[in-house]
Parts: C-alpha cells; sequence; structure tokens
C-alpha cells in the first residue's frame, strides 16, 4: 500500500496543511497555544474552491454570480430552523429525534401513509405544532422574496410544508411546494376538497375534533402534504426541467439533498451554471457537487442560511435592501399579532 504521505492529494485536502503551516509563521515560538484569530479575517477565510488567501467572491463564480438574472433557489428545513422550527435530521434536535411522544414504531411513520390509516392521531397532533401562523419568515426568506421583486428569481423549490415562503410575500406561482403545505387539504377515501379553515379549526382542537371532521367528510381527511410513496405535485413534474436548464445561478439553501426527487434537481441544470451550498454542513458529492475542485463552478458557503443569504445579497448589491424589508415585514407581522391578540381580549 502507497504510504499516506505519497498518496496524491486534491486541492481540498491540502488546505488544513496551508494553514498550519501559516499559523505557525505567526506563533513565535508560543506553540500550539499561539493565537490563531488571524485566520477568520476575510484575507484568510478559507472557502472551499479557492487556496487560502483568495475569495470566490472576488473570481469568476463571484462575477458570474452578480451577473445572474435567472436564479433558482432549492430550500430545505435549515432555512427556517431560525423560525423555531426544527429541521428533520439533525441528530438531538431534529424532528425525527423527537418524536418519542407519538409513540412511533419509527420515526418516519408520522408521514407514511399505510400508519396514517391506521392511527391519524400522531399526525394531527404533529399537524397542530406546525401549522402556519404560529412562525415568522426568516431573513432567508425575505431573500427570496426580494430576489422576486427585483426580477432576479426564476422559481423557488421548496420541501418545506410551513409556507413561510408565501407570507413572507413570494407569489405562489413563483413557489413550488415539491412536498405540499397545509393550503390545501383533500379528503383521502372521496377525493373532495375540504377547506382548509376547517382542517385548521379542528386540528387546534384536537385529535377528537379531527374524528369528527373524518366523519362529516366521509373518510380521512389531512392537508396536502406529500406522504412517502405519493407523487409530487403536478408542476414540480412540469416546470423543473425547463426552470433548471434556463437558470443561470442554483442556490441551494438548508438542506440535506437526502430526499428524492427533490434533491436530483441539483443535476438539471447546465454545465458550468454556478451551484451555491449554503448549509451548515457540506453535502450532496454524491449527486455531483465538486466543491474545491479545479475549474469546478459548486461553491460551498458554510453557516447558517440566513448569515449565507447576507453574504450574498452583499454580493448581488442588494444588503441593505434585505435588511430594510426583513425589518418592516417583522414590524408589520408583529404589529398585526398584536391587534389580534387585543381583539381576543376584547
Amino acid at each position: 500500500a502507497t504510504p499516506w504521505f505519497r498518496r496524491p492529494r486534491r486541492r481540498w485536502q491540502l488546505w488544513p496543511i496551508l494553514v498550519l503551516a501559516m499559523g505557525c509563521s505567526q506563533c513565535k515560538g508560543e506553540g500550539i497555544t499561539a493565537n490563531f484569530s488571524f485566520l477568520h479575517s476575510p484575507k484568510f477565510a478559507y472557502k472551499p474552491g479557492a487556496l487560502v488567501g483568495e475569495r470566490w467572491q472576488d473570481g469568476e463564480i463571484g462575477r458570474r454570480v452578480r451577473e445572474s438574472r435567472r436564479i433558482v433557489v432549492m430550500v430545505g428545513a435549515g432555512m427556517s430552523v431560525a423560525a423555531g422550527i426544527p429541521d428533520f435530521r439533525t441528530p438531538g434536535t431534529g424532528l425525527y429525534d423527537n418524536l418519542e411522544k407519538y409513540n412511533l414504531p419509527y420515526p418516519e411513520a408520522v408521514f407514511d401513509l399505510d400508519f396514517l390509516k391506521k392511527d391519524p392521531a400522531p399526525f394531527y397532533m404533529l399537524c397542530k405544532e406546525l401549522w402556519p401562523g404560529q412562525y415568522r419568515p426568516t431573513l432567508a426568506h425575505y431573500f427570496i422574496a426580494l430576489l422576486h421583486q427585483k426580477g432576479l428569481l426564476l422559481r423557488c423549490y421548496s420541501q418545506n410544508i410551513d409556507s413561510l415562503e408565501t407570507l413572507a410575500g413570494l407569489p405562489k406561482e413563483a413557489l413550488i411546494a415539491a412536498h405540499g403545505n397545509f393550503d390545501s387539504a383533500t379528503c383521502m377515501d372521496t377525493q373532495e376538497k375540504v377547506p382548509p379553515e376547517e382542517v385548521r379549526e379542528a386540528v387546534m382542537a384536537g385529535v377528537e375534533a379531527c374524528y369528527e371532521l373524518n366523519r362529516r367528510y366521509g373518510g380521512l381527511v389531512k392537508p396536502d402534504i406529500v406522504f412517502f410513496g405519493e407523487s409530487l405535485p403536478d408542476r414540480f413534474n412540469e416546470l423543473s426541467l425547463r426552470d433548471l436548464q434556463n437558470c443561470d445561478l442554483l442556490v441551494i439553501l438548508g438542506t440535506s439533498l437526502k430526499v428524492y426527487p427533490f434533491a436530483g434537481l441539483v443535476n438539471l441544470v447546465k454545465p458550468g451554471t454556478p451551484r451555491l451550498l449554503l448549509n451548515r454542513e457540506e453535502v450532496g458529492e454524491e449527486l455531483g457537487l465538486m466543491f474545491g475542485e479545479p475549474k469546478s463552478a459548486d461553491i460551498f458557503v458554510p453557516g447558517d442560511c440566513d448569515a449565507g443569504v447576507l453574504e450574498l445579497a452583499r454580493l448581488l448589491g442588494c444588503e441593505v435592501e434585505l435588511v430594510d424589508l426583513h425589518a418592516k415585514e417583522s414590524r408589520r407581522l408583529a404589529e398585526g399579532d398584536g391587534a389580534t391578540t387585543a381583539a381576543g381580549g376584547a
């Protein structure tokens, strides 16, 4: 076997060695306890796709991002974490790790059709926790709405069922809710559409009220959320290939890229189209995302989605607009909450 120090190294595998060498040159004999804070400056910040000391924003990819006019955004549960909604797969805090109270045979059963037909109570209880109106859009949600306002957004494809994109001002025609949401509901046995207001009232009243709703409509009623094994909405299949082929920038926000066919969208763009992953963890390499490879147009921006979109908004020249929009709309929603509370008290 070839010794590890003689094996060929990819460019991204060399950066820790370069950082260590740079750090040692700053130590001045202080050993490994030396202060490495200089590495956090923009000059030395490591960005996959660039050597230490370079910034992707200043290169060819940065120029193409600044000039993009047909942006597609892919959204996962990580974007709504700042709103107080847990994502699905983060160990310890993710939704699937915190469903013990529902006594499920396995976490994913809450979105399994067969299990729903046997015992819909856990799903109705989860709906009560997640129903829109209890959470507020984040900076990242307003970033997508701002892209639309500026005529830069081709489409937003979202895995989320929280409807925060529309609450932030994104029109429904600009959004593909790939996994459905609470905006509509159906009786599964009769295929009759059920007003979502009725479903919400029953869900908030408790499981027995949901059972009564089922009896009234002659079958199991559920919001139009896509369960495992169900087909994605028609608009997803009708528009995804055309949108991804026509986009000049793909922004991927807060997703593990583990759920198909949604994850496969990353491979529908034309070769060479910049793909920016704004996420806490680097994901998608098994899908062909090549972070740190020479001539690759794929960039990983580590961190929370709000911090990532702020950096991207700065590059697009709309950072101030984004901050102002977020502040203005947050105040408006807070005032609405206050008026609702006052009316309720009266």
